[in-house]
C-alpha cells in the first residue's frame, strides 16, 4: 500500500502557512482511509493508459522507419531524396536546439508533400511534447489519412478531438476501436473508453456520446457503470445514481459500482454499505469485498466497525500488510500509541522480507508516532532505518530536516533539504514548501516569499504552494500578490474552504470590504463547519461588522474546539471591547500559556496596552 508523504502533514491552520513538524492522528487516518479508497475503488483496468511511445525522444531513423507490417501497407511510394533527408536532418537539428515550431512545420509539410505517415505521425509527436494539441490534432488528422489502417493513427485523432471538446467528431472513430476489442475484453475497453471521454472539456457532450457507443451494452454492469461516472462528470448525479443501481442489479458483488454509489453522498453510501455488508455475508472469504466494507466504515467515521474487519482480514492472513498498517493508523486515532506501534512494528518486519513491499512506510509513520509523543531521538532512529531505495527516502529526509530546524539549527536544515534531489515533482514541491516554512519560523518573511514565489512558477498547479505563497505575501503586506494567488486558488478549486477562508480573514482584519468578507468566511464554514480556525474567522468578522454577541459565542465555541493561542487572542480582544476586562485577561493568559511569541496575541496586548497578565 503506497501512501504519498504530501498526504501525512496534518492541515494547516488556516492562516498559517507553516508545515507542520508533527502529524496529527486524524490526519493520519483520513490518509489510511484514503489509500484504502483507492486500493478498493480502482481496478487496475480502469487506470490511466499511458502513451505507447516517448514523444520527445524519438530520432529521425525512427521517424522513418515504420513499426509494423501494417504500417508497411501505408506508405507511398516516394524515393528518399536528398532534399527530404535533409529537411529531416534540419528539423531534427532544430529540436535540439529548442525550437520545436520550426521541427513541426518541416515534418507537417513533408507530409503533405509526400503523404508519408510517419513524417505527420513525427509531427504529431513534437506538437504533443510541445503540448500544443491543437497542433497536435492537426498533424494526427493527415496521419490518419495517411494511414487508415493505423491503429494508433486513430487512437490519438480519437483522443485529440476528445481533448479539444470535440466528442461527436471523435465518435466513428471511438465506434470502431471498440469494435475492434475481443469479447472477453470489451468490459475493461468501455471503462477504459469512459476514461477517455471525461478527459474532455465537453461533459455533457461526452456523455450523449458514450451513451450512444454503449446501447447496445446495457446488459453488462461495466457499461452502466461507465456512464454513471460520465453523469458525475456531467453533474447529473440522479442519472449516476440509477445507473450505479442498475448496475449492481445486474452484479451485486460489483464492487466498483458500489464504491461509486458509497462516494455520492450519505444516503448513497448507506445503500452502498448495505449491498457490501449483504455481499461479505454471504461471502466471508471475499478480500476485497471485506476491504471495501472496511474502507466505507472509515468513510462514514465508523471506526470501531472497520476496524473488526480489519482484524477479522488479518485473523486470515497475518502476512497480509494491508490490514495491518489500516489497524495502526486506526489505533493512531484512537490515540492508543502503543498498541499502533505494535502493528507499525509488525508490519516492517513483514515487509523486511517481501520484495515488493517498503518497510519505509512502516517507518516514517513510527518517527511521526515518535514525533507525536515528543521523542526526538527515537523519531531519529526511525527515519535512519529508511534505506536511499524507499518511495520514503524522500519525505524521511525532510522530516530530518525539520528535526534540526526543531533544535535550532535552520541552516543546517536547509543545506540538507537543498542537497536532495528526486525527480518526481510532487516530492520538490514539498521540498520547497518545507525551506519556506523553516524560512517563516526563522521570521525571514522576504526570503520565505521569495522562496515560494519561484517554487509557484516551477509547480503551478500546487495548490499549498499557491496558498503558501499567499500567506507569504501577506506577510510582508503585498497584499495585491497574497489576494490574486487566493483568487486563483478559488477557481481552480472551488471547493477549498481555507482559500475562502484566508482571503475573508485579511480582509476583514484590515477593515476593508467586509460585506465581502463575511461572504468568503461563510462559504468557508458551509464547505467545513467544524474547523475551529474557520469559526474563529466567522466570529472575527462579526466582531469587525459590529456584532459581538455572535462573536463571542462563536469565538468560545472555535477555542474550546482548538485551543489556539490567535483564537485566544481574538476571543479576549471581543471580551475586552464589550467592557469584560477579567475575563479578556482570563482569555489572554490561557493563549499564553499556550503560545507566548504568537504574533497576533503580542500585538493585540501591546495595543491594549496589557503587561501585568
Amino acid at each position: 500500500m503506497n501512501l504519498s508523504f504530501v498526504k501525512l502533514f496534518s492541515k494547516r491552520p488556516a492562516r498559517t502557512s507553516r508545515v507542520p513538524h508533527a502529524v496529527s492522528a486524524r490526519r493520519l487516518l483520513g490518509v489510511a482511509a484514503l489509500a484504502l479508497w483507492a486500493l478498493a475503488a480502482v481496478p487496475s483496468y480502469a487506470q490511466d493508459p499511458s502513451p505507447d511511445s516517448d514523444d520527445s525522444a524519438m530520432s529521425a531513423p525512427d521517424a522513418l522507419g515504420a513499426q509494423t507490417a501494417e504500417d508497411q501497407k501505408d506508405l507511398p511510394d516516394v524515393p528518399l531524396s536528398s532534399q527530404i533527408v535533409f529537411q529531416v536532418l534540419a528539423a531534427e537539428v532544430a529540436l535540439q536546439r529548442g525550437q520545436p515550431a520550426p521541427a513541426y512545420q518541416t515534418y507537417l509539410a513533408l507530409a503533405r508533400d509526400t503523404h508519408d505517415p510517419r513524417m505527420a505521425q513525427r509531427a504529431t509527436e513534437i506538437a504533443l511534447a510541445a503540448q500544443s494539441p491543437s497542433d497536435a490534432l492537426a498533424a494526427a488528422q493527415l496521419w490518419q489519412q495517411y494511414a487508415p489502417t493505423s491503429e494508433r493513427a486513430a487512437q490519438l485523432d480519437a483522443s485529440l478531438l476528445v481533448l479539444s471538446g470535440k466528442p461527436d467528431d471523435a465518435e466513428p472513430l471511438l465506434a470502431r476501436e471498440l469494435a475492434r476489442v475481443p469479447n472477453e475484453n470489451r468490459g475493461a475497453a468501455i471503462l477504459s473508453l469512459q476514461l477517455l471521454i471525461s478527459r474532455g472539456p465537453n461533459r455533457v457532450g461526452g456523455l450523449h456520446v458514450l451513451q450512444d457507443l454503449l446501447k447496445n451494452d446495457m446488459n453488462r454492469p461495466e457499461a452502466n457503470l461507465a456512464i454513471a461516472r460520465q453523469q458525475i462528470a456531467a453533474d447529473d448525479a440522479p442519472g449516476a445514481r440509477k445507473s450505479l443501481e442498475q448496475a449492481l442489479a445486474l452484479k451485486p458483488d460489483y464492487l466498483p459500482a458500489a464504491l461509486t454509489l458509497s462516494q455520492m453522498g450519505p444516503e448513497e453510501r448507506k445503500e452502498g454499505i448495505a449491498s457490501l455488508e449483504a455481499y461479505v455475508q454471504k461471502n466471508p472469504k471475499s478480500h476485497d469485498a471485506r476491504l471495501a466494507l472496511a474502507q466505507m466504515y472509515l468513510a462514514s467515521d465508523r471506526l470501531d466497525d472497520a476496524q473488526k474487519q480489519f482484524e477479522i482480514m488479518h485473523k486470515d492472513n497475518a502476512d497480509d500488510l494491508t490490514p495491518l498498517m489500516a489497524l495502526a493508523l486506526i489505533d493512531v486515532q484512537k490515540k492508543d500509541f502503543a498498541n499502533a506501534q505494535n502493528y507499525l512494528e509488525q508490519y516492517a518486519q513483514k515487509a523486511e522480507k517481501t520484495p515488493s513491499a517498503d518497510p519505509g512506510q512502516a517507518y516514517i509513520y513510527l518517527a511521526q508516532l515518535s514525533l507525536e509523543q515528543k521523542n526526538d531521538e527515537a523519531a531519529g532512529n526511525w527515519l535512519n532505518k529508511i534505506s536511499p531505495t524507499s518511495q520514503q527516502y524522500i519525505p524521511a529526509q525532510i522530516t530530518r530536516a525539520q528535526l534540526l530546524e526543531k533544535q535550532g539549527k535552520p541552516d543546517d536544515a536547509r543545506k540538507l533539504l537543498a542537497s536532495l534531489q528526486s525527480p518526481d515533482p510532487r516530492d520538490q514541491a514539498l521540498i520547497a514548501r518545507t525551506d519556506a516554512a523553516i524560512l517563516f519560523d526563522a521570521k525571514r518573511y522576504p526570503e520565505a516569499e521569495a522562496r515560494l514565489a519561484q517554487a509557484t512558477a516551477d509547480f503551478p498547479e500546487d495548490p499549498d504552494l499557491t496558498y503558501d505563497y499567499a500567506m507569504a505575501a501577506e506577510k510582508n503586506d503585498h497584499y495585491d500578490v497574497m489576494e490574486a494567488q487566493l483568487r486563483k486558488l478559488i477557481e481552480t478549486q472551488p471547493d477549498n474552504p481555507q482559500a475562502y477562508n484566508a482571503l475573508g480573514y485579511s480582509l476583514a482584519d484590515r477593515g476593508l470590504r467586509l460585506q465581502e468578507a463575511d461572504k468568503l468566511v461563510e462559504k468557508a464554514s458551509s464547505l467545513a463547519p467544524t474547523d475551529a480556525f474557520i469559526m474563529d474567522s466567522v466570529g472575527w468578522v462579526k466582531y469587525r461588522m459590529g456584532d459581538t454577541t455572535d462573536a463571542i459565542k462563536l469565538l468560545r465555541k472555535a477555542y474550546d474546539l482548538q485551543p489556539n493561542a490567535e483564537i485566544g487572542a481574538h476571543l479576549g480582544e471581543v471580551l475586552w471591547k464589550t467592557g469584560d476586562q477579567d475575563q479578556a485577561r482570563a482569555a489572554w493568559r490561557e493563549a499564553r500559556k499556550l503560545e507566548p511569541d504568537n504574533d497576533t496575541l503580542l500585538k493585540t496586548l501591546k495595543r491594549f496596552q496589557v503587561n501585568d497578565l
